[in-house]
């Protein structure tokens, strides 16, 4: 009878990664063993704490050291434009220009909509003067006939405009 497993097989990966945390695991205790590392750090804390104004005194000196050559090294180097604090942010001008652009392609889009619907206005006040006349020649014919057909082109127009 087969026994019933609680935890699944574990895949080749996981047993690889298990068996290189293991190596690496025994490798690190060995060298702490050997290095003495515990009972360094031990003997090191003791002497902290017995000594708490050296210990502050070493702890600041060290910040202080960093703080001073990473300023020297800082200052000291030429700059350049990768020094500047923005570098990697991107120029937004041509972002402003494009928006700009855009603003006045929709002003332009809008005075030629508003020029053509007062195009189509006054082709339909000369239209309707057109048909009122009495005696129509014609050239009155030919004219109506032509200026209906650029109202009608004008709304249509402005139809797909809006």
């Amino acid at each position: 009878m087969k026994t019933m497993r609680l935890f699944g097989k574990k895949d080749k990966k996981s047993q690889k990664e298990s068996k290189a945390t293991r190596w690496f695991r025994i490798l690190l205790w060995r060298l702490f063993v050997r290095w003495k590392v515990r009972e360094r750090i031990a003997i090191a804390n003791k002497w902290a704490e017995n000594n708490r104004g050296d210990t502050m005194l070493i702890t600041v000196g060290c910040l202080l050291f960093s703080l001073i050559l990473g300023a020297f090294l800082t200052l000291g180097k030429e700059s350049d434009s990768s020094d500047n604090f923005l570098y990697g942010v991107e120029p937004v001008e041509s972002i402003f220009q494009g928006m700009q652009q855009i603003q006045n392609a929709k002003a332009y889009q809008i005075s030629q909509l508003q020029r053509m619907a007062q195009r189509g206005q006054l082709l339909k006040n000369e239209l309707d003067s057109l048909v009122q006349l009495p005696d129509k020649s014609h050239e009155d014919s030919m004219q109506i006939i032509i200026k209906y057909k650029q109202l009608e082109l004008i709304v249509n127009n402005l139809e797909k405009g809006q």
